[in-house]
C-alpha cells in the first residue's frame, strides 16, 4: 500500500506520455512531391490538403487570386500543410516553388504562401520580379500585423484572406505599398542594432581571440610569453581588453543612451576613429621595433619586419581607406628605403656599396642565382668600399610555390605532376600521386595522399529536380529565395 500512491502517479503520467507520443507520430507529414499541385487537377491557386482551410475559404481565395492574375499576371500560390516533418521550410519552400514554376517564366513574378500548422510558420516566397513590390520588410509586416495575429487564435482562414487581402492592395495600389513602406514609430532604434550586433558578433569573437592569445603565450604579462623577436608589439592583458573590448563597448552604451535623432551615424563615426586610434596605437609599437633595429644598424631585420606587416596594412587600406590607404604606399617605399639604406662594414666599419643586379651574380653560388630567376629568393650583395669584404642578404618570397630541395637545399623544389591513382566514390575515398622535382639538382621525388570519399549533397539534387521540371500549368517562374517568415 505504500507504494501504490506514486506507482499511480507514475502510471498516469506514463500513460499521458504515450498518448502524446502516438497522436504525435499520427500527423500527416507532407513532401514537394506528395502536395497536390492544384492547379493542374482543378485549376485551383490553393493546396489544402489537410483541409486546415475552410471550402468557402478556398473559393474566396481562389477568386482573389485569379481576378489578381488577370490585373497584373502575378501567380500566387498557396500551400496549408500540417506538418513537412524536420525539412526545413526555408528549403521546402525553394523547392515546392521551382517545382511548380510559380510566376511567369519570362519574368518570375511569382509568390508563395507556405503555411506549416505544427512548426507554426508562415512563409512568404518570392520570385525574383514580384522582390520590388513585395520586398523581404513588406512580407514580414503583413504576416506580423495582419497574419499572426489570427493564427494564433487558430484562424486560419482569417488570417490566410486578411494576408493575401493585403497583398492585393499592395500589388495594385502603388501609393498603399509606398504607405507600408514607411518605417514605423515603434521600429527598434538603431542603437539598439549596434549592441545587439555587438553582444551576437564581436563579444564571442572577442573571447575566443582573448582565450586563443592567452593559451599561447602571446600577452606581454602572459606566465610563458610567446617567442618572438618584436616583443614591442605584445600588450598586457587587462590593455588588451581596455582597448578592444572596454572602449567600443563605453562608445556604442554612451550613444544608446543618447536621444538624439543622428545617434547611430555619430556612433558609426565614433567606432570608425576608435578603429584608427587603434591601428596608430599599432603604428607606435611598431616604430619602438624599428628604433630598436636601428640601434644596431640592423637594416635587414627592419626590412623582414616591415615585409611580415604588409599583408595586415594591406587589408587595413581596404577596411579603414582614409587615411591607411596612403599609409600603405608609405610602408612599401620605407621598406624600400631600409633596404637601400646606407650601412657600414662589420669587418672595419667602412662604407658599404649595393651592386646592381648584373654585377651581383659573380658573388652568388649557381643555386642562388637559380633562386632569384624562380622568384624565389631575392638577393642583396653589399661589397666594402675599403676592406673589399662581401655581405650577402636574402629576402625569401612567401608566395612562392618553391620549396628547399632535401637534396640541395636550394628553393628549387616543386610539384613536377598531379595525378589521381584511384577515384574517390561515394562509397570509398581514393588516392593520389605527386611528383616533385628539383630544378637545380635533379632530384625526383613520388609521395602518395588520400582523397576523400564523395558525398551526397541534398541541396544539388533538389534544384536538379526543380530546373527539370516543366512548372505544370503554372507560368514556369522560378524563385532566388527572397521573402520572409514568421512564427507564432
Amino acid at each position: 500500500m505504500a507504494f501504490s500512491l506514486p506507482l499511480l502517479f507514475i502510471m498516469k503520467y506514463l500513460t499521458f506520455f504515450i498518448t502524446l507520443l502516438v497522436s504525435t507520430s499520427g500527423i500527416a507529414q507532407s513532401t514537394v512531391e506528395s502536395i497536390p499541385n492544384q492547379k493542374l487537377i482543378n485549376g485551383s491557386y490553393v493546396s489544402n490538403p489537410d483541409k486546415i482551410l475552410d471550402d468557402g475559404t478556398v473559393t474566396q481565395i481562389d477568386t482573389l487570386l485569379k481576378s489578381l492574375e488577370k490585373k497584373t499576371s502575378v501567380q500566387i500560390a498557396v500551400v496549408v500543410v500540417e506538418s513537412i516533418g524536420d525539412d526545413d521550410v526555408f528549403e521546402f519552400a525553394q523547392k515546392l516553388f521551382n517545382t511548380w514554376g510559380v510566376g511567369n517564366k519570362s519574368n518570375d513574378n511569382g509568390l508563395l504562401l507556405l503555411l506549416v500548422k505544427d512548426k507554426h510558420i508562415i512563409r512568404f516566397h518570392t520570385g525574383y520580379g514580384v522582390e520590388g513590390a513585395l520586398p523581404d520588410v513588406i512580407c514580414k509586416r503583413i504576416q506580423r500585423d495582419y497574419m499572426v495575429p489570427e493564427f494564433k487564435n487558430e484562424n486560419y482562414n482569417a488570417g490566410m484572406l486578411a494576408g493575401l487581402q493585403q497583398v492585393e492592395k499592395i500589388l495594385t495600389d502603388p501609393n498603399y505599398a509606398e504607405e507600408l513602406r514607411k518605417p514605423e514609430a515603434t521600429e527598434v532604434s538603431d542603437w539598439i542594432g549596434f549592441v545587439i550586433f555587438l553582444s551576437i558578433i564581436f563579444a564571442p569573437i572577442l573571447l575566443i581571440t582573448f582565450i586563443i592569445k592567452a593559451m599561447h603565450g602571446r600577452f606581454a604579462d602572459s606566465k610563458k610569453p610567446e617567442h618572438t623577436p618584436y616583443p614591442e608589439m605584445l600588450l598586457k592583458r587587462w590593455p588588451w581588453v581596455l582597448e578592444f573590448v572596454g572602449m567600443p563597448v563605453l562608445i556604442i552604451t554612451l550613444f544608446g543612451l543618447s536621444s538624439t535623432e543622428n545617434s547611430a551615424a555619430l556612433c558609426f563615426i565614433s567606432l570608425y576613429l576608435y578603429f584608427m586610434g587603434t591601428l596608430f596605437h599599432r603604428l607606435w609599437r611598431m616604430k619602438k621595433v624599428i628604433n630598436r633595429f636601428l640601434k644596431t644598424q640592423d637594416y635587414h631585420e627592419i626590412v623582414e619586419f616591415i615585409r611580415k606587416q604588409q599583408s595586415y596594412w594591406f587589408w587595413m587600406a581596404l577596411l579603414v581607406p582614409l587615411p591607411f590607404v596612403f599609409y600603405f604606399f608609405y610602408h612599401l617605399a620605407r621598406k624600400r628605403m631600409y633596404r637601400n639604406h646606407p650601412r657600414a662594414c662589420k669587418q672595419c666599419q667602412g662604407a658599404m656599396q649595393k651592386l646592381s643586379e648584373k654585377t651581383e651574380d659573380e658573388y652568388l653560388s649557381e643555386g642562388m642565382q637559380l633562386e632569384e630567376k624562380l622568384r624565389a629568393v631575392d638577393y642583396d650583395v653589399w661589397k666594402c668600399k675599403d676592406c673589399q669584404s662581401i655581405e650577402v642578404w636574402h629576402y625569401l618570397n612567401r608566395h612562392s610555390k618553391y620549396e628547399p630541395c632535401p637534396e640541395c637545399k636550394t628553393i628549387a623544389f616543386y610539384v613536377l605532376s598531379n595525378r589521381t591513382v584511384k577515384s574517390a566514390t561515394y562509397s570509398s575515398g581514393g588516392t593520389g600521386e605527386k611528383g616533385h622535382s628539383c630544378k637545380l639538382c635533379g632530384h625526383n621525388k613520388t609521395s602518395t595522399y588520400s582523397i576523400a570519399q564523395l558525398t551526397r549533397s541534398s541541396s544539388a539534387s533538389s534544384s536538379g529536380s526543380s530546373s527539370s521540371s516543366s512548372g505544370g500549368s503554372w507560368g514556369g517562374g522560378s524563385s532566388g529565395g527572397g521573402g520572409a517568415s514568421s512564427s507564432w
